[in-house]
């Protein structure tokens, strides 16, 4: 991508649309996004990837179709011609392999940079629900090379720096005969959100609520409800009233809880004993539960888990959990993070035995007694 490049160079076929749309803006984030949504919102991507362009630019602003190169080439153009230092970024895609030394087949896929007041906004338009700094998966592969207008290039981490949350809270009463009624809101944050619009924002209300029942049985959900689905820079918002019969256990006239009930995490994801590979989060997460249940009448608690901390001696996961009672209420949170989107294989150990106990802490019980 040489700076005497004729991709960057013709700006004719959009210098009237890219004028109207920033016509009376000023503020140049602003500028940004309504260029970056524009061409997400004309384009359609063809499913190609590539760095080069298979039917030219102009064409494909014509058809609004293109594959990668030719949509975030343009994008590149539009945001230089707005005035901002763009540049494209060359990479390889997660299903093409990790791009030791650069070569003309190590990378397959190009996106957009932008380089304003010392931060750098990483953009691909290719994708409806992308956002500044929220990539397509496919992207999210170590390291990409910007390619400057004179022809050098810089090393650019692909690897998300923030991290995404998913945050859970429920309220719950129990009944003496271990029925579990309550409401649970939960709302996902940046790249689970991302994953969330891609995975599930076509489906009806009946889809969500079939979706949440067979991916946690026992439970049958109502009035069922979610926010933000179009609205990009807004966390998705999901809601729902809930009866939980499969959580709760009476033995010899106690009752025997879940903590998180449903949310359960009842077996280590992790089986192997050993890994010859890196675990690929893909991105940092963190998972945060707040629950706060009440107890029957007539009963108390006999006993509940203890409060505990546990974490990778590095700290590339963690989790804390804290459990609180006054006699009719126990409150909960656990917060379980992943903060580095790879783990070596040489941690893999640690790593399951982290989740091992996570998984143990919450396979313990509360057990209640009658008074």
């Amino acid at each position: 991508f040489p700076s005497h490049d004729t991709r960057f160079h013709k700006t004719g076929y959009y210098e009237k649309d890219i004028e109207t749309i920033l016509a009376g803006v000023t503020d140049p984030e602003e500028k940004i996004a309504l260029i970056f949504n524009f061409v997400k919102s004309r384009m359609n991507w063809d499913d190609f990837v590539g760095y080069s362009c298979n039917d030219g630019v102009r064409k494909a602003y014509q058809n609004q179709k293109g594959n990668s190169a030719e949509i975030n080439l343009m994008l590149t153009s539009m945001l230089r011609f707005a005035g901002f230092n763009a540049n494209p970024i060359i990479l390889s895609t997660r299903g093409n392999g990790i791009a030791i030394f650069p070569s003309r087949t190590a990378f397959n896929y190009v996106i957009c940079g932008v380089s304003f007041q010392d931060k750098l906004f990483l953009l691909d338009a290719t994708d409806k629900n992308a956002l500044p700094n929220i990539l397509p998966n496919r992207a999210l592969n170590w390291t990409g090379r910007m390619i400057q207008k004179d022809g050098t290039n810089a090393l650019i981490s692909l690897t998300p720096e923030f991290t995404s949350k998913d945050m859970i809270t429920m309220m719950a009463t129990i009944d003496e005969t271990g029925k579990v009624k309550g409401k649970l809101k939960e709302m996902y944050y940046d790249y689970d959100a991302f994953r969330f619009r891609n995975n599930y924002a076509g489906l009806s209300v009946d889809s969500h609520m079939d979706r949440i029942e067979k991916n946690n049985k026992g439970i049958e959900i109502q009035n069922y409800t979610i926010q933000n689905v179009k609205d990009l820079a807004q966390p998705i918002t999901e809601g729902y009233d809930f009866e939980d019969t499969n959580s709760v256990e009476i033995i010899g006239g106690k009752l025997y809880i879940n903590p998180l009930l449903f949310q359960t995490l009842n077996e280590n994801p992790f089986k192997q004993d050993n890994r010859e590979f890196p675990v690929d989060f893909i991105y940092p997460n963190q998972n945060r539960y707040m629950v706060a249940l009440t107890i029957p009448d007539g009963y108390s608690v006999e006993s509940m888990p203890q409060s505990k901390a546990f974490a990778m001696p590095d700290n590339k996961a963690s989790f804390k959990f804290n459990i609180t009672g006054d006699g009719k209420n126990i409150q909960m949170i656990l917060t379980f993070d992943i903060n580095s989107s790879i783990v070596p294989a040489e941690e893999y150990v640690l790593l399951k035995g982290l989740m091992g106990e996570l998984v143990k802490l919450q396979t313990e019980k509360i057990v209640l007694k009658k008074n």
